[in-house]
Parts: structure tokens; C-alpha cells; sequence
């Protein structure tokens, strides 16, 4: 008989409460601190509660991690009903989440019931990996197998995002105050690519020049995959129009077939309601 698995992640992969329930799959809020006094869940009853956009737009906004009670006490509840977990949290580059839930799997009670994976994955492409985890695990396939394939799926995303604002960005630690001091000085924009090692791909004065470089990393990453492949731009509600025209102009222009999703709070606290992303995930069989 297969054991029952628990699919865990975070509020980095953008679940909504309805999709949490649809795939019943278990979900970690972070927090996000607001204005540096004010700390809430990153869930969507405290979020709307607090205003947290229009904090986006006039004050700080930082996060944090699960505590260690959070991370402990979610993993006692699922070992109630589960036999293991399969915990893939946020990426380690983006918070100390990884490492706090890893060192936590050490401990006797959690050793050989919780895995947490190290993956390099992001909002809509962690989304997406984890649907498919949990696929896996209702298929009855064994926690070992399971994070195969999820790797597999990982090592043909491809997540860029073009931040809103890096003054917001370099405040949280994501940029290099350097490379910044030169980026402000000079009025440019970035293109950077998510991954094991983030980089900027690209730079230019102009929203629509960074689009078209996407696309050739887009052209270029599709026919090193060989596979079908699905394009999610993920954005907030409050992006602004001349952004998004802009996006929407080139996409356009090249007849490129996309999908709108919600860009994750935790994004949009270090980056800014501007702030667009282009996931690339296989498209998998429904």
C-alpha cells in the first residue's frame, strides 16, 4: 500500500485559498512586514485587511519567513493525516525558508517523514510544480520518484521578471547596491532571470526593448527544451497602464500566446506594483 504523501509550499507560489482547497494541497503563509511596525500573514484575509497594495505604493513593505514554531507546528498537523511530507519551500535565494524547514527535517521526530527540496523555482512555475506533485502523489507514486520528476519539470521553467522598482528591490537585499547606483544613474530598467543563479539578462531605457530581449531568451530556451511550453505573465492589479501596454504591444506584435496570472505578494513587497514576470513552464497533460 502507498503511503499518503502531504504536498507543502508556501505563500510564494500564489495559491489562492480556492485552489488550495480544489488541490488540497498545504500552504505556509510568510509574512510581510508593513511600514516596519505591522506584521501579517501572507494569506489573503490579512492582506485585503491591511491595505497591503496601497502600502506597496506609499510606504515599506519587507517579508519574513515562517518562524520555527510555524514550520514545526505545520509539520505535526500533516503527520497526523499523512504518513510523509514533501515540503518544497521558497527559493533558498529569496529567504532563509529553505535552510530554517531543512535544519527542522533534521530532528528526529520530522527525520524520514519530511523531505524539504531545494528547488530554484517561482511563483506561477512553483505553482504549477506543485500541482504536479501532488498529481503524483495521488497516483500513488513514492516521495523519491515524486521529486524526480518535479526536477525534472523545475529544469524546464524559465521565470524573468522585470521589477517595478529597484530602489524597493535593493532595500530587501535582491540587488547589488552597485549595480543599482548605476542602473538609477543611468534611468534603466533590468530583465532578470530567475533560476540557480539569478542574473541580469538584459537592460535597456525602455520597457518594450526589454520585452524583445525576453523573446530571444524565449526562442532560445524553447528549442533547447524541445518541448510545448505555456507563457503565464504574471502582474498586479495596480500595474500601471503604460507598462502593461507596452508588454502587451510587443507580445502582441509577435504573435505570442500568454496567459494573465496574479503576481505573488511577496513579490510585489520587494519589487513593486509595477512589477511584471514571464513564466515558461512545459505544458503539461491535463
Amino acid at each position: 500500500m502507498s503511503k499518503k504523501i502531504a504536498i507543502l509550499t508556501d505563500s510564494s507560489a500564489g495559491f489562492t485559498e480556492e485552489e488550495i482547497k480544489k488541490y488540497q494541497i498545504h500552504v505556509l503563509p510568510l509574512h510581510i512586514i508593513l511600514n516596519g511596525e505591522t506584521d501579517i500573514l501572507d494569506n489573503e484575509q490579512e492582506v485585503a485587511a491591511n491595505n497591503f497594495y496601497e502600502v506597496v505604493r506609499t510606504g515599506i513593505t519587507k517579508t519574513s519567513q515562517a518562524s520555527t514554531g510555524e514550520v514545526i507546528n505545520m509539520y505535526q498537523e500533516l503527520l497526523k493525516t499523512h504518513d510523509e511530507i514533501i515540503h518544497y519551500p521558497i527559493a533558498e535565494k529569496l529567504s532563509s525558508q529553505y535552510s530554517t524547514a531543512y535544519m527542522i527535517a533534521q530532528d528526529d521526530e520530522f527525520k524520514k517523514k519530511v523531505t524539504v527540496v531545494r528547488n530554484h523555482t517561482a511563483a506561477y512555475s512553483l505553482k504549477q510544480l506543485i500541482i504536479l506533485a501532488k498529481d503524483l502523489a495521488d497516483k500513488g507514486m513514492d516521495s523519491k520518484d515524486i521529486i524526480a520528476e518535479t526536477t525534472k519539470f523545475e529544469n524546464s521553467t524559465l521565470m524573468t521578471m522585470i521589477p517595478g522598482s529597484l530602489d524597493r528591490l535593493s532595500s530587501g537585499g535582491r540587488v547589488k547596491k552597485v549595480l543599482l547606483s548605476l542602473i538609477n544613474l543611468l534611468k534603466i530598467k533590468i530583465l532578470l532571470q530567475w533560476g540557480e543563479n539569478p542574473k541580469k539578462v538584459a537592460s535597456s531605457r525602455t520597457i518594450n526593448s526589454l520585452v524583445e530581449s525576453f523573446i530571444d531568451l524565449l526562442k532560445n530556451f524553447t528549442k533547447k527544451v524541445k518541448l510545448k511550453y505555456e507563457l503565464f505573465v504574471l502582474k498586479t492589479s495596480e500595474c500601471s497602464a503604460k507598462v502593461w501596454d507596452a508588454i502587451v504591444g510587443v507580445l502582441n506584435k509577435h504573435k505570442i500566446n500568454y496567459h494573465v496570472e496574479k503576481l505573488p505578494n511577496v513579490f510585489v513587497a520587494h519589487a513593486g506594483l509595477d512589477t511584471v514576470a514571464f513564466v515558461t513552464i512545459p505544458k503539461l497533460d491535463k
